[in-house]
Order: C-alpha cells, then sequence, then structure tokens
C-alpha cells in the first residue's frame, strides 16, 4: 500500500487581491486568501524508492513511522530527526521540512521547502552563534532528477549534472571563494561499465553516494535524500568517477540475489546496506 503524507506547499499569496475578495463573496478576505493557495503536496517515498526504503545505507541506520515517513537517521556521529508541516497556513514564507542534526553537543537545523512535486528546491541552514548566509538551492529535470546544485556560505559553490539515458554522466563545479578569488572549476565524469563491470549494474534499490560517487559533497543535506526529499537516483550504479586527468576511482559492487546492493568497495573503505 503506498504511503504518502500531504505537506502544505510554499506559493506567494496574491495581496493586492484582497478588494476583488472582498466583493464577490461573503467569505472574508483571510479564508478567501487561504482557499486560493493551490492543492498541497504530497511526499510519497515510493516515487524515490521504488523496491522499497533500506533500513542502513552507508553507515546510516533509517527509521520510518507508521506513515512510511523518514522521522529519524542514527550514524556512528550524528542524530538526525525529521519533523512534516502538514498545515495549510495563510503564512507568505513557512517550511515544509524541518531537519535537525545533532553532532557532539552541536544542533544544527535546516528549513526545507518543497517543489510542485515534493523535493526540496530551498533549504535554509540555522546553526546557533552563527548569523553568516548558509543555503541550499536544487534544480530539478522532467525526470526529478538533480541537475543543478548551488550551496551559498562562506564561499559560492555550483554543481551542474548532465545525465545521458538517466544516469549522470559528468559534474561540473564552480567554486568562488569571494569576489577577488578566480573562479575555480572542476569536472568529473562517471563511467556505469568498466573492463571488471562491463555490463551496467540496475541501480534498484536507488542508492546515490553523492560525495564518494559523484564527487558531489553536498554535507548533511545527504540525509534529505533518504528522506525521499532530493529527487530521484540514477537508472544504474556508477563503478567508475573519473577527473579531468583521467584518473579513476573505481567502485566495485556486491549485489544480492533480489539484485539489492548489499556493498560497496572503493578502495581501503566499504560501504554496507542493509534490506
Amino acid at each position: 500500500m503506498k504511503k504518502t503524507i500531504t505537506i502544505a506547499l510554499l506559493t506567494a499569496a496574491v495581496i493586492g487581491a484582497t478588494s476583488f475578495f472582498s466583493s464577490c463573496s461573503n467569505k472574508n478576505d483571510d479564508d478567501l486568501i487561504i482557499d486560493g493557495w493551490p492543492d498541497p503536496v504530497t511526499i510519497d517515498l515510493s516515487k524515490v524508492f521504488t523496491n522499497g526504503i533500506p533500513k542502513e545505507a552507508d553507515s546510516m541506520t533509517i527509521q520510518t513511522d507508521d506513515r512510511g515517513l523518514v522521522t529519524g537517521i542514527k550514524t556512528k556521529d550524528e542524530t538526525v530527526s525529521f519533523k512534516y508541516n502538514n498545515t495549510k497556513t495563510r503564512a507568505i514564507v513557512i517550511p515544509n521540512v524541518f531537519m535537525k542534526v545533532e553532532c557532539n553537543g552541536d544542533t544544527t537545523f535546516y528549513r526545507m521547502y518543497l517543489n510542485y512535486n515534493g523535493f526540496v528546491r530551498e533549504c535554509m541552514i540555522q546553526q546557533k552563534g552563527n548569523t553568516k548566509e548558509d543555503t541550499w538551492r536544487f534544480t530539478y529535470n522532467d525526470n526529478d532528477q538533480l541537475i543543478n546544485i548551488i550551496h551559498s556560505a562562506d564561499d559560492y559553490k555550483e554543481f551542474t549534472l548532465t545525465y545521458k539515458d538517466s544516469n549522470i554522466s559528468e559534474i561540473e563545479t564552480k567554486t568562488i571563494v569571494s569576489q577577488t578569488t578566480t573562479r575555480k572549476k572542476d569536472t568529473y565524469k562517471v563511467a556505469y561499465t568498466s573492463d571488471t563491470t562491463p555490463t551496467p549494474i540496475v541501480n534498484k534499490g536507488n542508492i546515490m553516494l553523492f560525495n564518494t560517487t559523484f564527487g558531489i559533497d553536498i554535507g548533511a543535506m545527504k540525509y534529505a535524500y533518504y528522506a525521499g526529499l532530493l529527487g530521484k537516483a540514477t537508472k544504474n550504479l556508477p563503478v567508475q568517477l573519473i577527473d579531468k586527468n583521467g584518473n579513476k576511482n573505481n567502485f566495485t559492487w556486491t549485489v544480492n540475489n533480489n539484485g539489492f546492493p548489499t556493498a560497496m568497495t572503493s578502495g581501503s573503505h566499504q560501504y554496507k546496506f542493509v534490506w
């Protein structure tokens, strides 16, 4: 049974329409403004994890509630919790999802605003004692896969993802440290076959290891992916990440009889998955 939850979608209220509302209905202005908002957005994990969400992924233990929503993620060092706002409100700016990350006594709050398909389009980060801007922005293609990621913090970093046959084929990273610092640019290519893996491996578990297999460091936003909030996965599992100098980082996947990955080895490090 598909489990979903309705989350109120952020949108802009048409402030200048108050006089129109008051002239054509017996409802008060506030009620009419609220009624005029579009239908709420839906978070549906089955759109991302089409064959079920993993119990553990890359040292993360994933907890869900009876609605099927991810409520918590635990790692060795971090405890992550999610709170979903399911109230239709007349407030112009209200987050749809709150994520709290606790690590070594420090707490960081992530206020997430979703698009019409239930994926994060903007996330504002707040930490006690830090007043600097820290914002993530995400853009998706027609297949609900990430194509652009922008992080504005101490520096400005932008990731542009190119796809071929529903797989990320290239990642371009641009970084501006300051207005006086020359823009840095890196490019990675991704391979889904190699000499040791001649046939592409279907990504049946919809696993995404952003930093490891794609060179996309999104920090704690990786937890949002496993909550079904950062779009859809690649069609196949990546087996090589190739930098602009041609250096290759190889990934060896172990898959069980049902086609789900149970481990991935990269160099001396192994990532495990439990279903």
